[in-house]
């Protein structure tokens, strides 16, 4: 068998990519926006451990309105439940997403008459 440890680069190399280099796609990486400031804290443990466990996390409030200010997700974020069917006789149901499932729908349901004063049981 020959030496196939360039066979990768190669295929790399023969890709329609924006950038040739790993200095180069660093360089492309540093240029996006940052997206929301990573937090640290230290937990406690009820188990002795040799060094601290910090728990590493992102606000989850900053985090969505990061995606909700995020203009190539503009028109890709459904927001809305909805039931999709294949068919006009709404034989056969197509699941593709959260929202199309049932739990939106019956959480928008429930909602909706909770809101009005309505009660369901």
């Amino acid at each position: 068998m020959g030496n196939n440890k360039h066979v990768p680069s190669l295929k790399v190399r023969q890709m329609p990519l924006s950038f040739r280099t790993a200095k180069e796609l660093r360089g492309r990486a540093e240029i996006l926006p940052s997206g929301p400031e990573w937090k640290c804290r230290n937990m406690t443990t009820t188990h002795p451990t040799k060094q601290p466990v910090r728990l590493y996390y992102r606000d989850p409030i900053d985090c969505l309105q990061a995606l909700f200010r995020n203009p190539l997700l503009l028109n890709h974020v459904q927001l809305t439940p909805y039931r999709l069917f294949k068919t006009a006789e709404r034989i056969v149901r197509v699941y593709s997403e959260w929202m199309s499932g049932n739990a939106a729908w019956e959480m928008q349901v429930n909602f909706h008459f909770e809101m009005y004063g309505y009660h369901i049981f």
